[in-house]
This record gives structure tokens, sequence and C-alpha cells, in this order.
């Protein structure tokens, strides 16, 4: 059944406005700015060097979902060796005249299309990124198109950039309208789609503008058109017109029992593991829907997900921010664990398969959209009954006795022994899958692990990030497993924090009771308001509970994540 829609919110870029192909750049703009600011180079040199400083920032802001203010874009990034007060009385001014090098114009149909939706009792707002505070609320005006667009968001002046969903929820917010009453109007899919569905968006129309003149216009002018084959907008259009008869008339106010349901009363920036779905008593879609309700905006597919589940996701209508390595789930858990089918095998057959399955992860990533993938960097291969034996006495309370600290002794000793050529292998296969993966625009996290003989101890990770230095290669800070070897005593917990923060892509966040973790944040031993100042604001934060939690058991977590700073409510 179509969803009632009350409020129709635009894109700018590629969607309202578009950059004509056919213009020349107006380096009349260009040689002011290189006035203002002192700049000598002839100018094609001086747009090539900016470029590349905007190519920097973009892909950093792509990556962060953080957009900066024009004062921060142009001191941080653009003109960093100009002193600061010149930026900050001039910025807007340099961002403007770096901006109109190109011409760029509404659609021939946007403001009469505007005007009848609004005519129609549509409210409509606004939700676009750009590095500009000024561009869109001028274009606005010249249109007499101001007082029908409210709010209008920005994300230069927000601090966040699409698909980050708080955006979207800002908009719905200020129009005063639930999420699900909204439908959004983009041109992006990896922007646009991603993040209204995450926001909750009862419909999501792309346009392409084949209807207009073919070939004459950029859709976007910072836009590299990611593909997202896993999910489909509600409608696809040709030309803004075509919004006219998608939208005849205005819904009425009374919500479906559906959208009442679902519909959380709060959304928080953060993602739930399916880990929660082995052994609920609900279909695998369903699980989604139920956490959907507490507030989750997003979701990760861990390595318990075989082909035949995934086939029944909703890729539709709820998003994954991060796939955990093997997905889909070829074989058991317990098949690769016992098999020795790991990056860091000693046999290269089980070491090329593991790598395979690692190279599938990261396709099925990109299929969907998603942002990261958690790597886990193998093992080593012997017989780790010293650990078992060390937990076994924790949990009887002999953590001081003679055994206890023996084990210890013998255990760190017997790894260090084994350690050289499985870690030979992971390099070997990592630096065969940084090749395979640069260029993805999907995020890798290398993640610490429950065991002792797992890999990677701290020392390891830092030889292991040191085979690429760029920033999407990184650390998936796992709170629970960094918890469990401290209490056992073998590594602190804050080495993590103060070695690895920097290069944190992503955490999965647990509460640990004794040495038993994936339970729920709040119920046990971890001190999450300590850890939250080391989380940097672009780490994609995801909840890795155990099965046996209950949907209030997680709503108590998220509560306590959100007090504690570790996650934000949107």
């Amino acid at each position: 059944m179509k969803p009632l829609i009350r409020a129709i919110i635009f894109d700018v870029g590629g969607t309202l406005r578009v950059t004509d192909k056919r213009s020349r750049t107006d380096f009349s703009a260009i040689r002011e700015l290189q006035q203002v600011i002192g700049d000598s180079d002839i100018p094609d040199d001086f747009i090539k060097k900016i470029h590349q400083r905007e190519k920097t920032y973009r892909k950093w802001c792509k990556r962060s979902l953080i957009e900066l203010s024009e004062v921060d874009l142009w001191s941080k990034f653009l003109l960093p060796g100009l002193p600061e007060q010149v930026v900050r009385e001039n910025a807007v001014h340099f961002n403007q005249l770096w901006r109109d090098q190109r011409d760029k114009s509404m659609l021939p149909d946007a403001v009469q299309t505007i005007k009848t939706l609004a005519k129609r009792g549509f409210k409509l707002a606004i939700v676009s990124n750009t590095t500009s505070s000024t561009e869109t609320p001028i274009m606005l005006a010249a249109n007499g198109l101001t007082d029908l667009f409210n709010p209008v968001i920005l994300s230069t002046v927000f601090g966040r950039r699409k698909p980050h969903p708080s955006l979207f929820l800002e908009a719905a917010r200020g129009l005063g309208i639930p999420p699900t009453q909204c439908a959004y109007i983009g041109d992006n899919l990896a922007r646009d789609l991603v993040g209204a569905r995450q926001a909750g968006f009862g419909e999501v129309v792309i346009i392409n503008g084949h209807g207009y003149r073919e070939g004459d216009y950029d859709p976007d002018e910072e836009a590299l058109l990611e593909p997202i084959t896993a999910m489909k907008a509600d409608y696809h259009i040709s030309t803004l017109s075509e919004l006219l008869d998608l939208f005849p008339a205005c819904g009425q106010a009374s919500p479906t029992v559906e959208e009442v349901l679902t519909e959380p009363n709060q959304l928080y920036d953060a993602g739930l593991s399916t880990m929660w779905h082995v052994d609920q008593n609900l279909s695998f879609n369903d699980t989604f829907k139920a956490a959907r309700s507490l507030g989750f905006a997003r979701f990760e597919l861990n390595h318990k997900v075989p082909p035949g589940l995934l086939a029944q996701f909703d890729a539709d209508h709820y998003y994954i921010s991060t796939v955990h390595d093997p997905c889909p789930a070829l074989l058991t858990y317990s098949e690769m664990k016992h098999g020795d089918i790991q990056i860091s095998s000693l046999d290269e057959s089980k070491r090329q398969r593991s790598l395979d399955f690692l190279k599938k992860t990261l396709d099925l990533a990109r299929s969907l959209g998603s942002k990261s993938i958690v790597i886990h960097p193998g093992a080593i291969a012997c017989d780790p009954w010293r650990d078992y034996r060390m937990r076994e006495l924790f949990e009887k309370g002999q953590v001081g006795s003679d055994e206890y600290r023996r084990l210890s002794d013998e255990m760190v000793a017997d790894r260090a022994a084994r350690i050289a050529p499985h870690l030979d292998m992971v390099i070997k296969s990592l630096q065969a899958f940084i090749s395979y993966a640069s260029g993805s625009s999907v995020a890798v996290g290398l993640e610490n692990r429950y065991r002792y003989y797992d890999i990677p101890l701290p020392n390891e990770l830092k030889l292991l990030l040191g085979l690429c230095d760029e920033d999407w290669f990184g650390f998936q800070y796992d709170v629970g497993h960094a918890q469990t070897l401290h209490a056992l005593g073998l590594i602190e917990h804050d080495t993590w924090l103060e070695s690895f923060s920097r290069r944190m892509i992503g955490v999965h966040l647990h509460d640990v009771i004794g040495v038993r973790d994936h339970q729920v944040p709040g119920v046990g031993d971890v001190d999450f308001a300590h850890i939250a100042p080391y989380i940097p604001l672009g780490a994609w934060r995801t909840l890795e509970i155990s099965p046996h939690a209950s949907l209030p058991d997680l709503a108590k977590g998220l509560d306590v994540l959100h007090q504690s700073g570790c996650i934000q409510k949107i």
C-alpha cells in the first residue's frame, strides 16, 4: 500500500539545480580570489592546486560524514597556509568565488513543480550536501521560493553530510511531520537513497535528468555516482514535473497502524549486528523490523549469515552499514575455525580459500552500499588449552593462584614462539587484499580478538596497520574482546585505545561479565564512559549482542550507551 505522504524534501545539486557542462571556467572569479589571497600562480595552476586539496577534503568528509564550515574548509584544507584571521573574515567570499567558476541553473520545470506541490498542501524542505551556506538561499530567493521551503538543512551549516540520517530527521522535525510521512527527492543512490532509508522516510524518488538535454548537464558537481544494486528507490523519474503525477494530493494526517508500531520515538546513531538474530523466535526480516522499532538506524551482517538467510533480507528498506567477514557464510563458523581456513593459515590452499571469502565479503559490502567490513586477521594453529584453562580458573576465582600465573607465563611464551610464520601469512594475505580493496569506497577494519592465540596483539596490529596508511584501512575496536583480555591480566584495555584511536574505523559495543562477552551494555564490567572519548566521531558504532537479550534489554543497553557518550541520539 502506498504510504501517506504529507511532506516532500528536496536535494539541490543534481536535483533542483544543475551545472551546465557547456559553460567555460570563469577565470575572472578565479583571478579575484587569487588577488584577495595574494596568489601569483597562473589561474590554471591555481585551479589544479585547489582541486587537489578539495579532492583530499572530499575523500575525508565522505568517509567521516562530517561537513566543515566554510571557515574550517578553507583554513584546514584549501588554504592552510593563509593567516587564520584572513580566512575567518573572507571564507564565505572565497568559497563563493571558487564555486562561481561554472554556470549553475535550476532545471526548467523546477519552479512550477515546486509551486504546484505547495499549492496541493505539501510541506516542503531542503536537505543538501554543500560547502556553501549562501548559494542555496540565494537561489531560492532569486526564484521566489524562499517562503516555500522551511527548513533548509545545509550540510556545511549542520556539520554532518548525507547519507547520515541526522540531516533527514532534522528536516522532518522542522516540518513537524513523522519521517514515514515524508518523501525525499534526490539524484544519488549512495547519499540520498541510503540516508532517507536510514531515517525511515516513507518514499524515495531518484531523478536521473534524462528528460532534459541529456549530456548538457553534470548531475552533481561533487558526486561520484556510486551504484547500490541491492537497494532500490520507490520511483525513478527523468523530469521534476513527473512528481506531479506521483503526488497528486497531500495525504491526511492519520498514520497507519504499521507506522505507529514501527516508527521509533528516537533514532540512535548506531547499528545492530545480526548476531542478535540467531535463535530469535522471529524471521530474519522481522528481527530488523523489531530492532528498527527500538531506534537502530542501521545494521551489520555478521559472519554467521549463510546465502539462504541473506536472500531473505529486505535490502530496499534496511541499510547494512557493515559486513563482517566471512559473509555470506559459505561454511559454518566451526568449519572455518577448526579447519584452519584463515588468512593466517600455513596451508596455502586454506589461506587462499579464506582470502577468497574475504574478497566475497567486500563484494557483498559494495553491492549493499556498505561503509565498512570487519576482518578477523586469523589465529595461531595450535591447541589453545592454556587459554581455556585460565578462563576456567578465572570463573572459579583463582586468578592469583600459582597455576593461573604459571599458565599465563607459559601461554605468553608459547604464543611468542609460534607467531612469526602465521603473521607472515597474514601480511601476505592483507597485501593482496589491500590491492583488491583499494578504490572500493569501503573501509576495512582489523579487529582485536577474544582469544589470546588469535591475531593481532597490539604490537602486531601496529605492524599490520603499517601496510596501508590510508584512512580507509584501520582498526575495528571490539570493546568486549579488549575487556576480556584485560580481565585475564594479559593486555591492558587502554593499550588499544591509546595506541589506535586515530585509526579506528568502527566499534563493536557490548559488555562483559567476568570473561563472558556480548552482554547488554550496563550489566557488566565495562566502563563505557571511560572509552567514549576515544571513539572518533566518524567511527561506525555497532551493538554486537547475544541473542539471549530481549527487546527491552536492548532498549536499556541503548540508553546506557547514550548516557555514557558512546552513541548519540539523532
